[in-house]
């Protein structure tokens, strides 16, 4: 399920991506124009462009920090009670199995 997020979080960071990059071409379109309003809103969006850019890449550490961090405590937790680790897995596993074959019988 973490690889699925984590999959799920790439992607729309790429997509983020994407639409910054065509808001970049739309303010160079807008820049060749000299009339007011489009220069105020060539503006707007540049400032939108850059408050954006950061708050992505804000976000891809905080994202990458939590992980890094998950990841150590659940690894330490694990080597510190492995028969723990294994019983929560087979109650999960056991759950998950039956709710799946109850839900195939319907």
């Amino acid at each position: 399920m973490m690889e699925r997020t984590a999959a799920q979080s790439a992607a729309l960071a790429e997509e983020l991506r994407n639409v910054m990059r065509q808001a970049e071409k739309l303010v160079v379109a807008l820049g060749e124009d000299r009339e007011e309003a489009l220069v105020q809103l060539r503006e707007r969006v540049s400032v939108a462009l850059a408050d954006g850019k950061k708050r992505l890449a804000e976000f891809e550490a905080q994202a990458q920090k939590f992980k890094d961090t998950a990841g150590a405590a659940v690894d330490e937790y694990v080597r510190e009670n492995p028969w723990t680790a294994v019983g929560i897995s087979a109650a999960i596993g056991l759950i998950l199995g039956s709710w799946l074959a109850a839900d195939s019988r319907e």
